[in-house]
């Protein structure tokens, strides 16, 4: 294989191995996340959490209501973010050298 003017080779996968499972587990964690979120919504379980006393300080002080995209009880929202952000941040590092090779001196 020889690397291109980046200094990487040029039939290197994107969806590799690596990706795919990375991929595969962060979507069964959030998939599990939201089946729980679900679950305890059915059931009226109470999962306040920060963002709901930050949501209830800010809908006061503007004087509306807030209404999220995806409503997730209590820090379950903080938690899916977090679980995707450390998914995308471990499939960012291995490609890191595809993403941003090297330029070749000369």
């Amino acid at each position: 294989m020889e690397p291109d003017k980046n200094g990487v080779a040029e039939n290197t996968a994107w969806f590799d191995p690596f990706t795919r499972w990375m991929l595969i587990i962060m979507l069964a964690i959030l998939a599990m996340i939201f089946i729980a979120a679900k679950y305890m919504d059915l059931h009226g379980m109470p999962a306040g959490g920060t963002d709901d006393a930050v949501n209830a300080m800010a809908s006061h002080a503007a004087h509306a209501s807030a209404h999220p995209f995806i409503n997730l009880p209590g820090d379950a929202q903080v938690g899916a973010f977090s679980i995707a952000n450390f998914f995308a941040g471990l499939i960012v590092g291995h490609n890191w050298q595809k993403l941003f090779g090297r330029k070749k001196e000369g």
